[in-house]
């Protein structure tokens, strides 16, 4: 039995000093990164690099699968694979955004749920601008603070029924009436004044391809269910 013994604590000491010698061995030499749209891969290797544990391999591999949460604007999760000793792969997984409010140059961007995921200094292709707006205070990572909740309810409301329907509207603007007007290209859609759009948005998906190489303006403010009658203007030459 004491032999038994001693040859188990024999070989959890070998077993240890193997795993000690790996984890010494294992210099983090090169991150490859993929998938990220919003920064440049040497961006996400220095906001990775708070992660690091003493530059080894094996412990910042742990530390970023299993440690405490990642927070980089606009990056939603974070997939890392350990391949060799010496390298590791970071796959991003991107948080998806719906619109973006216009501030002091740039664009602070939120997603279907009203909170702020990072800014940007241009415009991106699939994100509608909101204008007409007014917010408190907007901090990364919380919901974004407006002056009227009822405004911002409409807005996700609009931003996420575009996304659904692949809209490539360029902008959503309030009135101070609340009335609401999108842009697309050359196009001017007038929706009104109303609590909600699915009617109008879901309609919108079939016609806007239509209106390719025109210049005018849609008016849907009398669209419904009952009354499906839009009136198309166009601009005058």
């Amino acid at each position: 039995m004491r032999k038994k013994i001693k040859i188990v604590i024999f070989m959890i000491i070998v077993l240890i000093i193997i795993a000690v010698g790996i984890v010494v061995v294992s210099k983090l030499e090169e991150v490859s990164v993929k998938g990220n749209t919003y920064y440049t891969d040497d961006k996400i290797k220095k906001e990775l690099t708070k992660y690091y544990v003493g530059g080894n391999t094996i412990l910042t591999y742990l530390r970023i699968k299993y440690g405490e949460e990642i927070r980089i604007p606009f990056v939603d999760e974070i997939e890392v694979d350990l391949e060799g000793f010496h390298n590791l792969t970071v796959g991003i997984i991107e948080k998806e955004v719906v619109g973006c409010l216009p501030y002091m140059g740039e664009y602070i961007c939120f997603d279907k749920d009203g909170i702020m995921v990072g800014s940007i200094t241009e415009k991106r292709e699939n994100v509608p601008i909101v204008k007409g707006i007014e917010y408190d205070v907007a901090v990364f990572n919380k919901p974004i603070s407006t002056k009227t909740d009822e405004v911002f309810e409409l807005t996700l409301n609009l931003t996420q029924l575009i996304k659904k329907y692949n809209l490539a509207v360029d902008k959503i603007e309030f009135e101070k009436n609340m009335a609401v007007r999108l842009y697309y290209k050359d196009i001017k859609i007038i929706l009104g004044k109303k609590k909600h759009f699915d009617t109008e948005i879901s309609n919108l998906a079939e016609l806007l391809p239509k209106t390719e190489g025109m210049k005018g303006t849609l008016h849907m403010e009398d669209f419904s269910e009952t009354r499906q009658r839009v009136i198309f203007e166009a601009d005058k030459l």
